[in-house]
C-alpha cells in the first residue's frame, strides 16, 4: 500500500512539474509509457469531455434528488406603477373617460413540499400595498384611495390513477449517472489504449528513423571503401556507381523516415495533451513479458466486468421506462386537489393619507371578521379517442426496447469473439517475435560476414547489398512484432480489464 501511495504522489509531482514548465515554454521531454499514460489521463481532450460529461450527469442526479426536497421562492414588484384614460361604460348612457392609475407594492412568498406520491403540499403568503386614483372627467374631481391586502394560503394536489413522475425521474437519472459513470471507466480505459498504440508507433518511427539513419552512416562507410577500391581499380566502375546509387538509396530512406517520425511525434503530443512546440521522445525497455492466458478465465473476467454489459442493460432499463410513459398517457389520470386560504382587506373608507401601519392592522383585522376561503376538487381525465397516436406511440418504444434488447444479447456475443480474437493474437504475436527475434540474429551475423567478405574483395557490392536489405527487414519485422505484441497484451488488458502478469484485476 505505502509503495503505491509513493508511486501515485511521484507521477502526481511529475505531471504538475510538466504543467508549470509546458505553460512557461516549449520543452523537451523523455517519456516512458506510465509518464505519458498520467499525462493523458489528465490533460488530454478525451478525458476531459469524460470529466464534463460525467460531471453534467452527477448534477442532474443531483437536481433529480432535490425536487423531493421542500424549496422556497419569493417574488417581489417594486413598483408597479400605471396610468392610463379607462373607458367607463354607464348604463343607459354614453360612456364616460376617466383617467385611472395605480402604484403597487406586491410580494408573495412560496414554501413547497413536494411528496413521495407526486403530490404537492404549498404554504403561501402574499401581501400588497396599493394607492388607486380616479379621475373624473365629468365632475373634474380625483378620488384617492389607499389600501392593503394580505392572505395566507394552504394549498394540496395529488395526481391519481397515473404514473409517478417524480420518481420516475429520480430513476431515470440516476441510471444515466450510473451510465455516464461506466462510460467514463471505459473512456479511461480506450484512453490508456490510444496513448499505449500512439506510444509504439511513435517508437516504432523513432527506431526506424535510427535503423535508416544508421543505414546512411554504413552506406557512406562503404561509398568510400568502394570508390577508394575502384581508384585503385580493384573493382569495376558499375560497383562503384552501384554504392553511389545505394547511398541516395539510403539517404531518401532516412528523409521519409524523419518526415513519418515528425507526423507521429506530432499526432502524440496532441493525444496526450501537450503542445505541439514541445520536443517529445519515448523510451522503452525492449523486453518480453511472459505469461500464460487461459480463454475461458478470460472470457469469464469480460462478461463480469465489461461496462459495455451493464451500459446495454442501462439502456434496457431505461427503453422500459420509456413504455411506461408514452403507455401512461392512454390511461384514465385524476388530480384531487384542496385549498383553505385566509384573505384580509383593509377598510376601504379609511383616509387617503392613512399610515401603512393603520392599514395594515385594518386588513389583518377584516382576516379575523372574514369568512376564509375554501376549496376542493376531484378532477377525472379519461381518454377517449386520439386516432391511434398514443398506441403507435406505445408500439414504437416497445420496438426501441426490442431493440435495446437484442443489443445487449449481441454485446455479449461481440465480447466473447473479441476476447477470443485478441488471445489468439497474443499468441501469434508471441511466436511470430521468437522467430524474427533469431531472424534478426542471424540476418546480423550474415551481415557481418558479408561486410567482411567485402572488403577483402571476395564478393561485389550486390551481394553486400542483398544482405543489407536482408538485414533491414529483420530489424524492421522484429520491431513491428514486438509493437504488436505490446499492442496486443494492453488490447487484452482492456477487454478483459484483467492484468495477466500481475493476475489482478483493473476494476475500479
Amino acid at each position: 500500500m505505502m509503495v503505491q501511495f509513493i508511486n501515485k504522489i511521484t507521477r502526481m509531482l511529475f505531471i504538475t512539474l510538466v504543467f508549470m514548465i509546458s505553460g512557461a515554454q516549449a520543452m523537451e521531454y523523455t517519456l516512458n509509457l506510465d509518464q505519458a499514460i498520467a499525462i493523458a489521463l489528465e490533460k488530454s481532450y478525451d478525458m476531459k469531455t469524460l470529466r464534463l460529461s460525467l460531471t453534467e450527469s452527477e448534477e442532474r442526479l443531483v437536481a433529480a434528488k432535490g425536487r423531493f426536497k421542500t424549496n422556497a421562492d419569493m417574488s417581489l414588484q417594486l413598483p408597479d406603477w400605471r396610468e392610463a384614460v379607462t373607458s367607463i361604460p354607464v348604463q343607459d348612457a354614453l360612456p364616460v373617460y376617466n383617467t385611472t392609475g395605480t402604484i403597487q407594492y406586491y410580494s408573495r412568498f412560496n414554501l413547497n413540499q413536494p411528496l413521495p406520491t407526486n403530490g404537492r403540499i404549498s404554504l403561501s403568503s402574499s401581501a400588497y400595498h396599493r394607492s388607486v386614483s380616479t379621475y373624473r372627467a365629468t365632475y373634474d374631481e380625483d378620488l384617492k384611495r389607499k389600501e392593503i391586502y394580505t392572505s395566507v394560503s394552504l394549498d394540496f394536489s395529488q395526481p391519481l390513477f397515473t404514473i409517478n413522475t417524480l420518481k420516475l425521474g429520480l430513476k431515470q437519472a440516476d441510471l444515466n449517472y450510473e451510465l455516464a459513470s461506466r462510460r467514463y471507466n471505459r473512456g479511461e480505459l480506450e484512453i490508456v489504449y490510444d496513448v499505449t498504440a500512439a506510444f509504439f508507433n511513435l517508437y516504432r518511427a523513432i527506431r526506424e528513423h535510427k535503423i535508416a539513419k544508421d543505414n546512411v552512416d554504413q552506406q557512406y562507410e562503404l561509398y568510400d571503401i568502394a570508390s577508394k577500391k575502384f581508384n585503385a581499380g580493384l573493382i569495376p566502375e558499375t560497383e562503384a556507381l552501384e554504392m553511389e546509387v545505394d547511398l541516395a538509396q539510403s539517404q531518401n530512406q532516412l528523409v521519409q523516415t524523419q518526415s513519418a517520425m515528425e507526423s507521429s511525434r506530432d499526432m502524440f503530443k496532441q493525444l496526450i495533451g501537450m503542445q505541439l512546440e514541445d520536443s517529445i521522445s519515448v523510451e522503452t525497455a525492449f523486453e518480453i513479458d511472459s505469461f500464460a492466458v487461459d480463454l475461458d478465465f478470460a472470457i469469464k473476467q469480460a462478461l463480469e466486468n465489461r461496462t459495455e454489459i451493464r451500459e446495454s442493460q442501462i439502456q434496457v432499463d431505461l427503453a422500459r421506462i420509456n413504455v411506461k410513459q408514452a403507455d401512461a398517457r392512454s390511461e384514465i389520470s385524476g388530480e384531487l386537489w384542496a385549498s383553505y386560504e385566509l384573505v384580509g382587506v383593509s377598510d376601504g373608507g379609511l383616509p387617503y393619507s392613512s399610515e401603512p401601519r393603520t392599514l395594515w392592522d385594518s386588513s389583518l383585522d377584516d382576516m379575523n371578521r372574514r369568512p376564509n376561503n375554501r376549496s376542493v376538487g376531484f378532477t377525472l381525465t379519461v381518454p377517449i379517442f386520439d386516432w391511434g397516436v398514443n398506441g403507435a406511440e406505445v408500439q414504437a418504444a416497445k420496438a426501441t426496447l426490442n431493440t435495446r434488447e437484442l443489443d445487449l444479447a449481441e454485446q455479449q456475443k461481440t465480447i466473447v469473439r473479441q476476447i477470443r480474437d485478441v488471445v489468439r493474437r497474443l499468441e501469434e504475436s508471441m511466436n511470430s517475435l521468437r522467430v524474427l527475434q533469431k531472424r534478426e540474429s542471424v540476418a546480423q551475423r550474415n551481415f557481418d560476414i558479408t561486410l567482411e567478405r567485402f572488403n577483402n574483395g571476395d564478393i561485389t557490392s550486390l551481394v553486400l547489398a542483398n544482405n543489407r536489405d536482408r538485414l533491414i527487414s529483420a530489424k524492421t519485422a522484429y520491431l513491428n512484432a514486438y509493437i504488436e505484441y505490446k499492442l496486443a497484451v494492453a488490447d487484452l488488458k482492456r477487454r478483459t480489464l484483467w492484468d495477466f502478469k500481475t493476475n489482478t484485476s483493473l476494476v475500479k
